[in-house]
């Protein structure tokens, strides 16, 4: 099971911007995430489009089975 971690910021223009990890440890939790994702707007580390992250929205781990055909 291929797992990713998606982290969503809203920007300063109202949109919003998400960061994806492959294969975050399994134990990972908010207590892990939150202050990493408050780092990452408090040293504007994301910009898009002339658009700082300016705060959290959302962090979700999404978890997809794949099935190889050929």
């Amino acid at each position: 099971m291929a797992k990713t971690l998606n982290m969503k910021f809203a920007l300063e223009n109202g949109r919003s911007a998400t960061v994806s990890l492959v294969q975050p440890k399994d134990e990972i939790a908010r207590e892990d995430v939150e202050p990493v994702m408050q780092t990452i707007i408090d040293k504007q580390a994301i910009r898009v489009k002339e658009a700082n992250a300016t705060e959290i929205k959302s962090a979700v781990i999404r978890e997809v089975n794949e099935t190889k055909l050929i």
